[in-house]
């Protein structure tokens, strides 16, 4: 799931602020008003695209009656904004919940006085309606907002490379062009270090075989991140997925253009976000695992790396990350269990 910088930097992108279950045509420019608005002010694009998407559930949650809500309708009403901050549908942790809250404000001092509201009356008006505790500290104004602070969701299973490799030829069971396509979305999610959102929208021209900075000849994927080109190595596994894929279709990979992974019966169309996920579940589910987030096939990748013998600046090469510091968070849980088994082999001799 890619977080994009939304927000003078460029303005933001439809793809940035553009979100799943969108919201009438109204609510979407003011969201897009909005967003375009943080950017400017400097937040980080995927801050900006966050603040959006719990807008749009907000506005979702005030649903009144089976009538659909409105942004601009929802902003003129600070008792219910404060009864779907407080009373969501359903259990959300103390962080989104915060978010919300947050998201809400700035979009009270950034939007309301384009629709004729005094910003300051209506925070004062809602922190009336929310309920609150002692401050602890300068820094805090003691509102509460719904939330709680356990997991939301039980943790994934640490995988390694069997389990990758399995995730991969699970997927796209069978032959044919749109089989190859499935195993070659998967294997990029699990052998590489683009995000999800740079793989739907992953295109030929953006692949060569190349050197790398790292020294390394093989297929590169060339992506934008932070406003910039960026090649990243393709390792072999997910390389030769797509090579196999631009063999299924009956050419090499230079002679194609357009979009590497596209929709069912649209060639020129790519393949949406929700329906890759779809194809990234179903290989979870067929090959016994549950539903893997990017976060834990990353760090998959980054231990299968490091078992192949590369440094911790090698592998934050290879996934395209700015700290090496952060290959150790992604190897935080592995490490966790070679202890384990270090000191299980110790205590058995």
């Amino acid at each position: 799931m890619s977080q994009l910088a939304l927000f003078d930097s460029p303005p933001a992108s439809d793809d940035v602020l553009a979100g799943h279950g969108s919201l009438d045509a109204d609510s979407e420019q003011l969201l897009r008003a909005f967003g375009n608005h943080r950017l400017a002010q400097g937040a980080h694009p995927r801050s900006a695209a966050r603040e959006v998407s719990q807008l749009r559930a907000v506005v979702r949650e005030a649903d009144m009656g089976g009538q659909p809500m409105t942004l601009r309708a929802m902003l003129t009403d600070s008792a219910l904004i404060a009864r779907v901050l407080c009373e969501p549908s359903a259990m959300i942790a103390r962080s989104t919940g915060r978010t919300r809250l947050l998201a809400v404000q700035r979009c009270i001092q950034i939007i309301g006085r384009s629709l004729g509201r005094d910003p300051a009356t209506d925070l004062a008006t809602l922190d009336t309606h929310l309920p609150a505790r002692r401050s602890s500290g300068w820094h805090r104004t003691g509102t509460l907002v719904a939330g709680t602070a356990g997991r939301r969701r039980r943790p994934s299973p640490t995988l390694d490379a069997t389990d990758l490799r399995r995730i991969v030829d699970a997927a796209g069971t069978g032959s044919g062009t749109h089989a190859s396509r499935d195993r070659a979305l998967v294997a990029l999610h699990c052998f590489s270090g683009l995000r999800p959102e740079e793989i739907v929208r992953l295109r030929w021209e953006d692949l060569s075989t190349e050197l790398t900075v790292s020294g390394h000849v093989g297929l590169t994927a060339t992506v934008e991140r932070s406003g910039r080109r960026v090649s990243l190595l393709l390792p072999g596994p997910a390389s030769d997925m797509v090579k196999s894929l631009a063999g299924a279709a009956g050419g090499a990979i230079e002679t194609w253009s357009g979009p590497v992974f596209s929709a069912r019966g649209a060639p020129s169309r790519p393949l949406s976000y929700r329906a890759a996920r779809d194809v990234l579940q179903d290989a979870c589910r067929r090959a016994g695992l549950p539903t893997m987030d990017s976060t834990a096939l990353r760090s998959a990748c980054a231990h299968w790396l490091r078992s192949q013998g590369l440094s911790d600046h090698e592998v934050a090469a290879v996934l395209g990350l700015a700290r090496v510091r952060s290959v150790d968070r992604l190897l935080q849980h592995h490490a966790a269990l070679d202890a384990q088994r270090t000191v299980r082999e110790w205590l058995e001799r």
